[in-house]
């Protein structure tokens, strides 16, 4: 099975909880809708979601994130960590 970055084609882990997320380079990539760059962390040891402004530290509340104009979705993972995924489909995410 392959899987492939659905922003940049890139190859990445194929899973098939997440069939759609984001390579770590597109994900560090992710900003606000007003432009400003984010990163994204567990709330705590056990798991939870928390979105920061990578300049100033504030606290970012919302879950909507904007990676090279796609909109996506920042949450936390399962099993702990966070996965970002467009919001719609991309013919990268099949590789095509």
């Amino acid at each position: 099975m392959s899987q492939f970055c659905p922003i940049c084609g890139i190859s990445v882990q194929p899973s098939q909880r997440y069939p759609r997320y984001v390579c770590n380079g597109c994900r560090n990539r992710a900003q606000s809708a007003d432009g400003r760059l984010l990163v994204f962390y567990n709330a705590e040891f056990a798991g939870g979601y928390l979105a920061k402004f990578a300049d100033t530290d504030e606290e970012y509340p919302s879950h909507e994130c904007y990676i090279d104009g796609t909109p996506c979705r920042a949450d936390e993972a399962r099993f702990g960590g966070i996965v970002v995924q467009p919001l719609q489909s991309n013919t990268n995410s099949t590789g095509q």
